[in-house]
């Protein structure tokens, strides 16, 4: 296992390929950790085995209260999996809304089968299956960084509020 700490966001250029699920998830946790501003997530059903834990929940919670224009956005394809689940990552979103976002794709970009994670402009992760935890990861690539956040937001632009995740209040 690879010790991820010593990456260092808008700082390390060397690019990472990783390709298991515990990999991901300790890679994800040190970005994050190291993210000041901007937070956005591209994941077709909230991935449990990397987005669902304590230590990213926090580390989420944390970039949401650490400055009043904290912005993390989250698009999904699916939000069955994380309601059922009762996923923490839906639970911080209830509580932090003014900070945390999630989206439902449209579905004319239903047909993306990638999922993604970008950092503060300059932090990426890409893995080209989202079924699959092979992946490329750079902590300081903005220009790479740029096309998914460019990406990112054109689907955002596209996709709706993901309403079914809101707490039902009777």
């Amino acid at each position: 296992m690879n010790n991820f700490d010593s990456y260092v966001l808008g700082i390390s250029d060397s690019e990472i390929e990783i390709d298991t699920a515990e990999e991901n998830q300790q890679l994800v946790l040190a970005m994050v950790r190291q993210a000041a501003l901007t937070l956005e997530i591209f994941s077709r059903d909230l991935d449990h085995r990397i987005y669902d834990n304590l230590e990213f929940v926090e580390a989420v919670s944390q970039l949401a209260r650490a400055h009043p224009h904290s912005r993390i956005r989250i698009l999904v394809l699916d939000t069955d999996t994380a309601v059922h689940r009762g996923h923490r990552l839906v639970e911080l979103m209830r509580r932090l809304s003014s900070s945390i976002e999630i989206r439902v794709v449209h579905p004319d970009y239903r047909h993306r089968n990638s999922a993604s994670l970008t950092v503060d402009g300059v932090g990426w992760l890409f893995r080209e299956f989202s079924d699959r935890y092979e992946c490329i990861a750079n902590f300081n690539d903005p220009g790479r960084t740029r096309e998914l956040v460019d990406e990112f937001n054109e689907i955002w632009e596209h996709s709706t509020p993901a309403s079914e995740l809101r707490r039902l209040h009777i």
